[in-house]
């Protein structure tokens, strides 16, 4: 079913660009992600990015509830992250946000975070860069004004900064809560580290925000990925990239975040070689997906860790597929990765990962293998591969489509540039709602892009 809806934002909030040809999308929605009430899986809320702009962000962040494991869905409403859901206080400043991300903790209390910016001169002086969280106690129905778990104003003269790809987690057995992200930095020869803001209160005040992980000089961390273990450790999964290719690492606390290994102490999950995803049309526009962005899940009974991503070892550098890693042991070592889509002639990207009861898992992803060549229509798809021995044998459905990608609004390939790329979003939602799985991912339909929900029986 539909998630997302038309005119669900005000033509005048968040216009600023500061990008010459800037334009949005609207009523496109893309990006979405999930989190489940672990008191009760059939309780989900979904995020993700409004109005997409062809430069860098959206206008704002919408969310949505289900209360039966995702059959129905509540008409969205917008987070206070941005001009467009913030008349006053802190969200009201930045007229862009961006990778929204929501967890619940027990009784229900809502995370959701997202970055919030200005688009004139971002990672420049003046521009305007925050973390920002807000908090529902009442299931998500309402929310708190915006807070700032860290905000660059980029005054002077210097290095500027950039607050990019924030992830919230929370505890399903605790009061703890993490936040992660990267911090870009206008002067590539400096470190880029990885970030921690963490509440001990569900969400309700924030120790300062600080470094947990430094790559050294010259190296950043992309795409920060926290999980909690069912003792209460936590795994932060992020990827160092390394020109074309990069590796993907993961450091683990076992203090509630408080202690993390010192640089150079990392586990290495696997090196990534994705060559990204070529538009089968001659002459098309380019596609943007999730090349060095791994996409995690924790099984919250056993403490096993997945990772997926796009990778071309697999086909020798031709396309993409996707690689799958299992950590049995608290993110300590992990398993040679295993091609998972099934199609190894057709480029295979954005994909995402999912734990679920008796050691089930399942993963979702994009593919053209209905594309006939010559066609004017990019026919795409999304697929759901699931196995019921946590990763041996495999089942596959077709979930959603063919649909047209060519629909996609046009976003930067290079933020901060106007740009033609098709985007659904760098990731995509996946959970279990306690007897199947649930899927919210972006597709398009005759209007253009909307956020879509399919509950998939277990098999």
């Amino acid at each position: 079913m539909q998630v997302s809806t038309t005119g669900s934002l005000s033509s005048a909030c968040g216009l600023a660009t500061g990008i010459t040809g800037a334009r949005f999308t609207s009523n496109s929605a893309v990006q979405p992600q999930l989190g489940v009430n672990p008191g009760g899986a059939l309780q989900l809320l979904g995020v993700w990015e409004q109005d997409r702009w062809n430069a860098i962000g959206t206008r704002a962040i919408n969310v949505a509830i289900t209360s039966d494991g995702g059959s129905t869905w509540s008409a969205p409403t917008t987070l206070p992250f941005s001009q467009c859901g913030a008349a006053s206080g802190v969200g009201a400043a930045y007229d862009r946000a961006s990778d929204p991300s929501i967890a619940l903790a027990p009784g229900g209390i809502a995370i959701a975070t997202a970055l919030a910016f200005s688009a004139a001169n971002y990672l420049g002086a003046g521009g305007l860069s925050a973390v920002l969280v807000s908090r529902s106690t009442d299931g998500g129905s309402t929310w708190s004004a915006a807070q700032a778990l860290l905000a660059d104003s980029n005054g002077g003269t210097g290095t500027y900064y950039f607050n990019d790809r924030d992830m919230v987690a929370t505890d399903p057995n605790g009061n703890d809560v993490y936040v992660v992200w990267d911090r870009i930095a206008s002067d590539t020869t400096v470190s880029e580290p990885t970030w921690l803001a963490h509440s001990a209160d569900a969400g309700a005040t924030w120790d300062a925000a600080r470094v947990i992980y430094d790559p050294g000089a010259g190296n950043q961390t992309f795409n920060n990925q926290a999980r909690v273990l069912p003792d209460g450790g936590v795994v932060d999964i992020f990827t160092v990239p390394n020109g074309f290719n990069g590796q993907l690492y993961a450091i683990r606390s076992t203090d509630h975040g408080t202690t993390w290994p010192v640089t150079g102490a990392a586990t290495l999950i696997a090196n990534m070689e994705p060559v990204g995803t070529s538009n089968p049309i001659s002459g098309g526009p380019p596609i943007r997906d999730s090349m060095y962005m791994a996409q995690t899940a924790v099984d919250s009974t056993s403490g096993k860790l997945a990772a997926v991503w796009q990778e071309s070892s697999f086909t020798g550098g031709a396309r993409d597929g996707i690689a799958l890693s299992i950590s049995s042991n608290s993110g300590a070592t992990w398993s040679t990765p295993v091609q998972v889509n099934t199609d190894g002639g057709v480029a295979a990207f954005d994909p995402s990962v999912a734990f679920g009861a008796n050691g089930r898992i399942a993963v979702t992803y994009y593919d053209f293998r209905d594309y006939q060549a010559g066609a004017s229509v990019l026919a795409t798809s999304v697929w759901l591969r699931q196995s019921a021995d946590g990763g041996t044998t495999w089942t596959e459905t077709r979930i959603f489509g063919p649909f047209n990608l060519n629909l996609a609004p046009p976003a930067d390939q290079l933020s901060g540039t106007v740009g033609n790329a098709l985007f659904l979003g760098d990731q995509q939602g996946l959970s279990w709602n306690g007897t199947s799985w649930v899927a919210l991912f972006a597709a398009t339909n005759a209007s253009g892009a909307r956020v879509f929900s399919v509950v998939a029986p277990a098999q």
